[in-house]
């Protein structure tokens, strides 16, 4: 859809990120749209977990997303490297990171924005260890108009929340389903479901029982995997329960 660029911005004296739309989409209405949108809603957050934009427009026939440049790692190649070393990040870590992730969800989500597709590839550590979540290009501003044609599916199907995988619009709620599946990729060190294509990754996401994180890692603290159970529940819950989940990992963090 896009293509991102390093630059240096000379007023700002800073370097940036430049985000491109990809000329021949600039022509399809309904691609147009979901880019400019995400730049208004990025721009409209401002939260030290959520990359910062600092300005979108046009040039011609381009359409542009000055970001903020992230010099670090995306949490996939932290993973990656991780299972090269056949090991897993410490459980202190892991927490930390999907608390930051949440807290920046629990802004978003106040703002009325849902991202509709978290995962370990959107999710950055910079230099300074600062988790940023980034790549709202699929997000969607809960009180306004609904963007995506029903029984589309919009989302990522390892992290797919089950009323994505049916076909419905991600809220809330499927922003943290889908952070509990990279908490249990991370923990665990393999996806919540796996099957041999896409969508039947997406069938056992509705269906299939979630495998008990401890069956796969027995070091993992109860406490911990309760929460994960939690997260990746298949039924739609009440926002206070959503809210408490936080509230009960930092608890956890500091024990870890």
């Amino acid at each position: 859809m896009a293509e991102v660029y390093k630059a240096h911005h000379p007023t700002l004296d800073r370097y940036v990120a430049i985000k491109i739309l990809h000329s021949f989409l600039s022509e399809k209405t309904d691609i147009l749209n979901r880019f400019q949108r995400e730049a208004k809603h990025i721009a409209s957050l401002s939260h030290p977990n959520i990359v910062q934009v600092y300005d979108f427009d046009t040039f011609g026939v381009l359409y542009y997303m000055v970001m903020e440049l992230i010099d670090g790692i995306t949490l996939k190649n932290l993973i990656k490297d991780n299972q090269a070393e056949g090991k897993l990040p410490p459980f202190k870590e892991s927490v930390r990171i999907v608390g930051d992730v949440g807290k920046s969800l629990a802004y978003a989500h106040s703002r009325g924005v849902v991202h509709r597709d978290v995962k370990p590839a959107n999710i950055m550590i910079d230099k300074t260890n600062r988790v940023v979540l980034t790549d709202f290009g699929l997000a969607k501003i809960t009180s306004g108009p609904q963007f995506t044609t029903t029984g589309a599916l919009v989302g990522t199907p390892a992290y797919m929340s089950p009323e994505q995988g049916v076909g419905q619009q991600g809220d809330a709620r499927s922003d943290l389903y889908s952070l509990g599946a990279v908490f249990y990729q991370l923990v665990t060190g393999r996806f919540p479901f796996i099957a041999e294509t896409p969508i039947a990754t997406v069938f056992k996401h509705i269906n299939a029982p979630l495998p008990w994180p401890r069956t796969i890692n027995p070091d993992i603290p109860e406490e911990l995997e309760r929460i994960l159970v939690l997260l990746l529940e298949k039924t739609q819950m009440i926002a206070i329960k959503l809210q408490m989940k936080w509230f009960r990992i930092s608890r956890i963090w500091r024990r870890c």
